[in-house]
């Protein structure tokens, strides 16, 4: 489904991810983290061909057996577009424009049910901002799902959400069949995906199961996540899905 050997993102002469390798089989989900700054989210602007300018990439990115690095997504084969979730479902949602234009598909009440939203007539006959910030996040993912894309790729989806909401895009997200999930909270990742890798300063430093990598981790990087996120929350179990 998505096969990245040897991605390298540079600005000018500065490389800010450096020959990043991964697979996501068709069922798998993955969550990609790191800290500001450590190039997830321009790996996941390189996947849809939506690098800014100024910015280039190397190295092969195989979507649906398609080698897309480098093109943009208008020049790509549709089946070669995963659908994005961002993190401002603010800006993601034409602010102008009907949930119900947007989804643009006979089955949107079914789409919408299946991502946890219930006053589906209300919600298709809104705009955007007369919704909280959880309700557009699952908006948005109701999108990517009526795209039928085979994959779909999320970054920061829960970030700047209250606890409820932020439980309710990981729930939606789990209706998702393949899944590269961008963030930096490894708690929230470890509810939804079962591998992990993890970007330091543009490189991977650690790659592996879930559960092998909340039971055993091997870099300081994510020693210091896990320390992080069981002070946030003392109460909260750390399990993989």
């Amino acid at each position: 489904m998505l096969a990245v050997d040897d991605l390298c993102i540079d600005a000018g002469r500065s490389r800010i991810v450096d020959r990043v390798s991964f697979e996501i089989p068709d069922g798998r989900r993955l969550g990609l983290l790191g800290a500001s700054g450590s190039g997830k989210s321009l790996i996941a602007a390189a996947l849809v061909g939506a690098l800014p300018p100024g910015i280039a990439c190397t190295g092969r990115i195989a979507v649906d057996g398609q080698d897309v690095a480098g093109v943009p997504t208008p020049r790509r084969p549709r089946t070669a577009r995963p659908a994005m979730v961002f993190q401002d479902s603010a800006t993601a949602l034409n602010p102008m424009v009907t949930v119900g234009r947007q989804l643009r598909t006979p089955d949107a009440s079914a789409l919408l049910e299946r991502v946890g939203l219930r006053d589906t007539d209300r919600i298709l006959a809104s705009h955007p901002l007369e919704l909280s910030g959880g309700q557009r996040q699952r908006v948005c993912i109701a999108v990517a799902l009526a795209r039928a894309s085979s994959l779909v790729i999320a970054d920061e989806p829960t970030t700047a959400l209250d606890v409820v909401s932020q439980a309710r895009v990981v729930d939606a997200l789990r209706q998702v069949p393949s899944l590269l999930m961008i963030t930096h909270d490894i708690a929230v990742a470890a509810q939804l995906c079962d591998h992990l890798m993890v970007l330091d300063s543009g490189r991977i430093v650690e790659s592996g199961s879930t559960a092998a990598i909340l039971d055993s981790p091997e870099s300081d990087v994510v020693a210091r996540m896990l320390d992080r996120a069981r002070a946030a929350d003392p109460f909260r179990q750390l399990v993989a899905p």
